[in-house]
């Protein structure tokens, strides 16, 4: 089954050439490399507590994780019986 495609509709086949901007600069969007972000209240956060947050959440997910390993343990063993 062969299909015939339009070629007008064919991007490489498009010979028309872009508008160019005017020399006054209008239809030109200026366009920024890096977006400024907006401040985070972890930048906002001193060394210490900064510290002291990632250290929590280690503590936290070693925790989870501990537990997923309980749990783990126990629910094969309910298995196996």
């Amino acid at each position: 089954m062969t299909t015939n495609l339009d070629p007008h509709l064919m991007p490489a086949q498009n010979t028309t050439k872009p508008t160019p901007a005017t020399p006054t600069g209008e239809g030109v969007k200026a366009v920024a490399l890096f977006e400024s972000r907006k401040p985070r209240p972890w930048d906002e956060l001193s060394e210490i507590d900064r510290a002291v947050l990632l250290e929590s959440v280690r503590q936290r997910r070693k925790d989870q994780t501990h537990k997923q390993k309980i749990y783990s343990e126990l629910f094969g063993m309910r298995i196996n019986k």
